[in-house]
């Protein structure tokens, strides 16, 4: 099996959890985009995507957003609420003991839960397509002061960034406010209980203010995908036209890309968190241990300044020739050719620079694994 079947398959069983979930419940809830498009055309996944989004009505969406106990590990219900390292603009039911990676690191925050997950959006009632334009755009305002805020929550006091600060101030974030600002998202898009129209203002881009007909939800309809009946809006077709304004034609073999599996870290046998940790365990059970730095530039400076007091940090590492031997920040810096041979099972190699992903691609052709980078403007605990 490759690892899109991989994939597909896990999606497919958190969507078998949530349906459960849902009739257990009596949630109203409908297939949309690309898995309304799959179960009609191909009564289960389009073969290249790699994605699986639902959409429920806003009262349904609330009482699940709301909801305490529904599931239990390894499946977690990521909300705009519960887990703000991740800034959230809807619902996503992941499962925790796999990995899918995307745009990590950010340099922001951790990025909370990162494992395999289906989509799940809210249908937010709206007088029309003009005033749904003018929701989305605030709303995607309010999401970015979320997640601005809650960068600001992870920094290292004073040790933030310049960079980071700039961004997250720019974007409206207030540090220890992002409770405050998922509230505000959530009641903003939902201001127009009575209104005729759907629109599912958390979508990015212009999906996010398409409207649909109410009518078309009045009722579903139940569709084949793969081994599930899933419900489908009554008015499927004009749903599709909305969904889909250049046409659902298929596209040509070149264009049918995964956007996962082709762009992201993804691994169906091992969970986030042997990933993640790499960033965020950097001081783990460091005490005892001999420290290599690997990068002799001003990361190594900031390093050495916040972490070094109290460690035994042997030396540094550079790829630069021009530096070997030399002193750098109380440091002598070697070749990375060395490394090998000082390792040991009481060494802890830490990448200090912001060439960390091409350092991280090094190591690894070097059979290196054991190796945790310094992002700054994480926090870090000694644990």
């Amino acid at each position: 099996m490759n690892k899109l079947s991989e994939l597909q398959q896990v999606e497919l069983d958190i969507l078998r959890e949530f349906s459960k979930a849902a009739q257990r419940e009596d949630l109203t809830w409908f297939a949309m985009f690309g898995t309304l498009l799959g179960a009609v055309r191909h009564n289960g996944f389009i073969p290249w995507d790699d994605d699986i989004d639902i959409a429920l009505p806003r009262s349904d969406y609330d009482r699940l957003r709301q909801s305490q106990g529904w599931f239990n590990e390894p499946y977690f219900l990521q909300t705009p609420h519960n887990d703000p390292a991740a800034a959230l603009s809807f619902i996503r039911l992941r499962r925790s003991d796999t990995t899918v990676l995307a745009g990590f690191p950010n340099g922001l925050t951790r990025g909370g839960n990162m494992g395999a997950y289906i989509d799940i959006l809210p249908l937010d009632n709206v007088p029309n397509g003009v005033k749904a334009k003018e929701i989305h755009h605030v709303a995607e305002q309010i999401n970015r002061q979320m997640r601005a805020s809650a960068a600001l929550d992870e920094c290292e006091g004073e040790h933030a960034p310049d960079c980071k600060m700039q961004h997250c101030y720019a974007a409206g974030g207030i540090a220890g406010h992002y409770g405050f600002f998922a509230d505000r998202y959530e009641s903003y898009c939902s201001q127009y209980p009575d209104a005729p129209y759907y629109a599912m203002l958390a979508a990015r881009g212009e999906r996010g203010y398409r409207v649909y007909d109410k009518k078309w939800f009045s009722k579903s309809v139940p569709m084949e995908f793969e081994d599930l009946t899933i419900p489908a809006p009554s008015g499927w077709q004009e749903t599709l036209i909305v969904a889909f304004p250049d046409g659902i034609y298929e596209p040509e073999e070149k264009d049918r890309k995964a956007r996962h599996t082709e762009s992201c870290v993804v691994d169906m046998h091992r969970p986030y968190t042997e990933y993640v940790r790499r960033y965020t365990d950097m001081l783990c059970s460091i005490k005892d241990k001999k420290v290599y730095i690997f990068g002799a530039g001003d990361s190594l400076r900031i390093w050495m300044e916040r972490y070094g007091e109290g460690l035994d940090v042997v030396c540094a590492f550079d790829n630069s020739e021009a530096k070997w031997g030399t002193v750098s920040y109380g440091l002598t810096v070697r070749s990375p050719s060395e490394l090998p041979e000082l390792l040991d099972s009481n060494s802890r190699l830490i990448i200090a620079s912001i060439y960390h992903k091409e350092i991280s691609k090094q190591l690894d052709n070097m059979n290196i694994k054991d190796y945790y980078f310094f992002i700054d403007g994480y926090k870090y605990a000694k644990k």
